[in-house]
C-alpha cells in the first residue's frame, strides 16, 4: 500500500523522457497534472476538452442512483418504468431527435418527476463545497449512454460476445445493447410487482443495478477509449496543426487523446493525492472555490477502482500512477509536436501507439484485479452460508458482490487484441466458471464446493493472465 502517490519507477521514466518534433531538442516537458494551455490560439486559454466524457459518466451515475430511488421503485406501471430507465439510457441529454427537431431530455425533464429538469445526483464529499454542475442542463447537450455503448459506436472487438446469452439478439453488434434491455425489463418488473421487498435483485441472486453500471463502465468508458479514442489508427487519421473545428482550443488530435482520457475519468491533479485520499473520497477542490467541477476536480469510475486496488496490493502495485502518467506523456508528446501532423508508425506517431498502450494496460490491469477483489469477495460470502446476525450472511452483500464481479469481467472483452493481456478461450473460462447468476446458500453442499473452486480457478486464470502475485490476489 502506498501512503503518497508519488511517482512510479515508470511514471518518472515517463516524465523524464525524451522526445519531441524538434531532433535538437532531447527534453521534453510533462505536467503532472493534466493542465495543457492551447497552441492553437496561442494564449492561456485550456486545450482540453472532456465534457462529453464526464457527462457520460455522470449518466451512469444517475441511471445507478434511478434504478435504486424511491421514485423508481414506487411507480406501478412497467412500461413506464421502462421508459424512464430508457431516457437516462437512449435520451440522456440528447435535446434533439433524428432530425434534429427539439425533443425532451434530462435537460428539460425531471425523471424523478420532482423538479423541471433532472438534477445530477453524483454526491461529493468535500465539506462546505457545493457542485458546479447541478442539473443536466449544465453538461454536454446531446450526449447519450446507448450511442456510444460497444456494438454501436465501434464494432465488438471479437467475432462473438463473451460472457452472457444474448441469443435472442442475431446481430453481433446489437447484442450489448440487447443485454441491457433484458436487465432492464427485468429491473422494471421488480419495480412494478407490487412486491416492496423485491427491488434490484432478482431470485436467482442477481444484483441488476450493479450489473448495469459495471457492464456501461466496460461497455461505454473503457471500450471507447480501448476500442477507438486510443487507438493508434485513429492517431494517424487526425491532424495536429490547426483548430479541429471553427473556435475550438484544440488539434484534432489533441482532441482525440482527451477524450480517452475523459473516459478513464481521472481528476486532472488526480496525481496530487495518496491513494489513501483518492479511495476515500472521489473530489477535492482544487482551486478552492468552494465548487465541485466534475469536469476537472472529481474522479469516476475506472480511476477510482485503479486507487483502490493499488491501496489494497500488499506486492504494491502503480496501475493509477502509470495509467495516469501514460495520459501526460502521449499529451506532452501531442502538444510538443504541435504544427506535425502524425505519420502511422513512424516518428511520435509510434511513440503514441506505445504510450497508448501502456495507458491502457494499466487500465485493464485494474478492472482485471477489481475482477479478482470481488472473486475474495463472492468467496468470504459463500463461506458465511448459514450464519446470521450483523456479520452473518447476506444475501444482498452476496448478489451485489457477484454482479459487481460479473459485470466488470464483461468488460474485458471491449479491448483490441493487440492491447488485451488476457486471451479471448482464457476469458471465455473465467466467464464459464462464473456462470450467468451466483450458487446461492440453497444449492447442495457438493455445488458449492464445486462453485467455489471454480471461483479460485477463474481467480488463478487472471492470475497468470496479468502476471498479478500470489500475495495481491489473496489480499485484494
Amino acid at each position: 500500500m502506498k501512503l503518497v502517490k508519488g511517482i512510479s519507477v515508470l511514471s518518472a521514466a515517463i516524465l523524464l523522457a525524451a522526445c519531441g518534433g524538434d531532433d535538437n531538442d532531447s527534453s521534453l516537458s510533462v505536467p503532472t497534472t493534466y493542465t495543457f494551455e492551447s497552441k492553437v490560439l496561442g494564449d492561456d486559454t485550456s486545450s482540453v476538452a472532456t465534457s462529453g466524457q464526464i457527462t457520460r459518466h455522470l449518466l451512469i451515475n444517475e441511471l445507478k442512483n434511478y434504478i435504486g430511488s424511491p421514485e423508481f421503485q414506487g411507480l406501478t406501471d412497467k412500461a413506464e418504468a421502462l421508459a424512464n430507465l430508457n431516457f437516462i439510457y437512449k435520451t440522456g441529454t440528447k435535446n434533439l431527435d433524428s432530425d434534429e427537431a427539439a425533443q425532451p431530455s434530462l435537460t428539460s425533464v425531471d425523471v424523478y418527476g420532482v423538479d423541471a429538469v433532472t438534477p445530477v445526483n453524483t454526491s461529493i464529499g468535500t465539506d462546505g463545497a457545493t457542485k458546479k454542475q447541478t442539473i443536466f442542463s449544465d453538461l454536454s447537450s446531446d450526449k447519450n449512454l446507448q450511442g456510444k455503448l460497444a456494438g454501436n459506436s465501434v464494432d465488438l472487438t471479437h467475432a462473438e460476445f463473451v460472457g452472457w446469452d444474448v441469443s435472442g439478439e442475431a446481430n453481433l453488434q446489437a447484442k450489448p445493447d440487447a443485454l441491457i434491455q433484458i436487465w432492464f425489463d427485468q429491473l422494471a418488473t421488480l419495480a412494478t410487482d407490487e412486491d416492496v421487498t423485491t427491488t434490484v435483485v432478482t431470485a436467482e441472486g442477481l444484483d441488476l443495478q450493479q450489473l448495469v453500471q459495471k457492464f456501461l463502465l466496460g461497455g461505454v468508458t473503457y471500450s471507447q477509449a480501448a476500442e477507438k479514442y486510443l487507438n493508434p489508427a485513429l492517431f494517424a487519421a487526425k491532424q495536429n496543426s490547426s483548430e479541429d473545428k471553427a473556435n475550438k482550443a484544440y488539434t484534432s488530435l489533441e482532441h482525440v487523446w482527451d477524450e480517452g482520457f475523459g473516459y478513464f475519468g481521472a481528476a486532472r491533479d488526480y496525481l496530487a493525492y495518496s491513494d489513501t485520499e483518492m479511495a476515500g473520497q472521489a473530489d477535492h477542490d482544487t482551486n478552492e472555490d468552494a465548487e465541485i467541477d466534475f469536469e476537472s476536480e472529481f474522479s469516476f469510475g475506472n480511476s477510482i477502482n485503479a486507487v483502490k486496488r493499488d491501496k489494497g496490493s500488499t506486492d504494491i502495485t502503480y496501475f493509477s500512477e502509470n495509467a495516469m502518467g501514460a495520459f501526460l506523456k502521449g499529451r506532452a508528446v501531442i502538444q510538443a509536436n504541435y504544427g506535425t501532423d502524425p505519420v502511422a508508425d513512424e516518428g511520435y506517431h509510434a511513440e503514441l501507439s506505445v504510450i497508448s498502450k501502456t495507458a491502457l494496460n494499466n487500465w485493464e490491469n485494474s478492472i482485471a484485479a477489481t475482477i479478482v477483489h470481488y472473486i475474495n469477495d463472492v468467496t468470504e460470502d459463500m463461506g458465511k452460508f448459514g450464519t446470521e446476525g450483523e456479520d452473518g450472511y447476506s444475501l444482498a452483500k452476496h448478489a451485489k458482490h457477484w454482479s459487481e464481479m460479473k459485470g466488470f469481467a464483461l468488460g474485458l472483452q471491449f479491448s483490441p487484441v493487440a492491447v488485451a493481456q488476457i486471451s479471448l478461450d482464457d476469458l471465455k473460462a473465467v466467464h464459464a466458471k462464473f456462470k450467468e447468476a451466483p450458487v446461492l446458500a440453497d444449492a447442495s453442499a457438493e455445488d458449492i464446493a464445486a462453485y467455489k473452486t471454480a471461483l479460485l480457478e477463474a481467480r488463478t486464470i487472471l492470475q497468470n493472465s496479468y502476471g498479478f502475485s500470489a500475495e495481491n490476489v489473496a489480499n485484494w
